[in-house]
């Protein structure tokens, strides 16, 4: 594993101007979509499509006396009419047809529905379907398996006595080396787009400091949250184990059963999902990181409707038995540049079942400039009566803002701007426990290089400060505002 100083040498070599550096024909990542089965006509309508026709009729050898007295089959008055090879005797009218070659296994003889019902097989009118051993084989066969390691280091100016970055999380430590993720992923991917029953789903493991804020209530610890076996600084998380369902009902059916992670914002606990190295107030202390349940969901043109009923935010056993409702629904444009997504999320969640209802959305909408911009907007809401200081009302809301550029197919540089407000402070904690009303602000500003298609390196600068008089969140509980120098390097293997 790479240390502090080497981290920090990578980050400053992918500070490096890239102005050597060509532009890409295609710097923007699309999605590819699978392919579908199309069937094809039959041989013979090939043929024809291709503009072959028949030759002309050959024509027979004269035939003479002899020829004609010769004590041959009468094959009746189509005798004179009928036409074959020249010098031959011609063909009679109920002869066999002639055998046709088989197809090559190359040749598109479209498709058929197995005896079954649940197979749609290419192929199948001519080769057969395959049986449930080859079925299962090949339902292995898709069973696929990723890992990853991110490692990174940051460096607070202030440099805090308890080596804290304050309410800034995942890459909390300050001036020290961190392993957040040793990730591991076994997973089988569903096809959403056939028209054919389909099985797959995930289990995902993550060891190292990341791992502190993907644990569940009841799973890696107890109802109190004390954690079961994890250390204070790192741990063993499982934040997702699912299966997964498609139907293909009407337009297809989607369905998660288990625990998974979260649709809400824009960010993401893994780190391939991310430009920044550090996380958004938002996404740390406004959304649910993981769910138990289940969430179907279904697209309708060019829109996607997801709804489900949940244990709660980051519970494995629900605290309260009483479930919460989940839903969602997303747009895209038609040439996918334009995309808008609405989640939201009610019930109650504390561990009295008599409390009231927390209620949050989370209103996301991306949208592509030119050839290289592109530009995030984000809105979270959040309100939970009886909450708050003294019982009051607690609330926290924000706007996250991302603007991209791609340099090229190695290079590209970012910037985040957030406002978050805690009302009553009862999401941010400060420093001696002290809860208070709080406007976080914090201006992120980094750049991402893949040296290889499997590394990429994100060093970025990074500034917190917050507004509220008196309110003292950074450098041990003296300072309103803070510095930071972070950069990561993710392998993937």
């Amino acid at each position: 594993m790479l240390g502090s100083s080497s981290i920090l040498a990578l980050c400053l070599l992918a500070a490096a101007p890239a102005g050597s550096a060509t532009a890409s024909d295609d710097p923007d990542d699309g999605l590819t979509m699978p392919a579908s089965f199309q069937a094809a006509g039959s041989l013979e309508n090939k043929a024809n499509a291709n503009g072959k026709t028949a030759a002309g009729a050959p024509k027979l050898l004269p035939r003479g006396q002899a020829y004609e007295d010769r004590n041959l089959p009468s094959y009746g008055s189509s005798y004179e009419s009928q036409e074959g090879i020249p010098g031959l005797p011609p063909v009679p009218d109920d002869a066999p047809a002639p055998l046709k070659p088989a197809p090559k296994p190359s040749d598109d003889v479209g498709e058929a529905t197995c005896s079954d019902g649940s197979t749609r097989c290419p192929r199948a009118a001519v080769y057969g379907c395959p049986n449930r051993a080859d079925r299962l084989r090949n339902w292995l066969n898709d069973v696929g398996f990723d890992s990853w390691l991110e490692q990174g280091s940051t460096l607070n100016t202030l440099s805090p006595r308890d080596h804290s970055n304050g309410p800034v999380t995942f890459n909390n430590r300050s001036n020290e080396y961190q392993l957040n993720q040793a990730y591991f992923r076994l997973k089988r991917d569903v096809n959403t787009e056939g028209d054919v029953w389909d099985l797959g789903g995930r289990i995902d493991l993550l060891y190292g400091t990341d791992s502190l804020y993907t644990t569940s209530r009841g799973l890696e610890t107890f109802d109190d949250l004390d954690p079961k076996w994890n250390a204070q600084q790192y741990g063993l998380a499982m934040p997702q184990a699912y299966a997964q369902v498609f139907a293909p009902w009407g337009n297809g059916i989607s369905m998660k059963l288990g625990h998974f992670y979260s649709a809400f914002g824009y960010e993401a606990v893994t780190p391939l999902d991310n430009f920044f190295y550090s996380h958004s107030y938002i996404f740390q202390y406004g959304e649910p990181f993981t769910y138990t349940g289940f969430i179907g969901s279904t697209k309708l043109g060019c829109f996607t409707i997801e709804a489900g009923m949940t244990r709660g935010w980051n519970n494995w056993e629900d605290n309260n038995d009483d479930v919460g409702f989940v839903g969602g629904i997303g747009w895209s444009s038609d040439d996918k540049r334009t995309s808008v997504s609405l989640n939201v999320d009610t019930g109650r969640q504390q561990a009295d079942p008599d409390t009231n209802v927390r209620t949050i959305y989370s209103l996301v909408i991306q949208q592509k400039i030119g050839e290289n911009w592109q530009y995030v907007f984000q809105n979270d809401y959040a309100n939970e009566p009886g909450e708050g200081v003294g019982g009051s009302t607690a609330s926290w809301y924000g706007i996250d803002q991302y603007l991209f550029y791609t340099i090229n197919e190695r290079w590209k540089a970012g910037t985040r701007f957030e406002w978050f407000h805690d009302q009553n402070g009862s999401r941010v904690p400060l420093p001696g426990g002290v809860h208070r009303t709080g406007d976080y602000y914090e201006l992120s500003t980094g750049l991402n290089w893949k040296p290889h298609e499997q590394i990429v390196v994100r060093p970025e600068l990074r500034w917190d400060w917050t507004s509220t008089p008196d309110l003292l969140p950074f450098g041990d509980g003296t300072r309103s505002n803070q510095l930071l120098l972070d950069c990561d390097v993710v392998v993937r293997f």
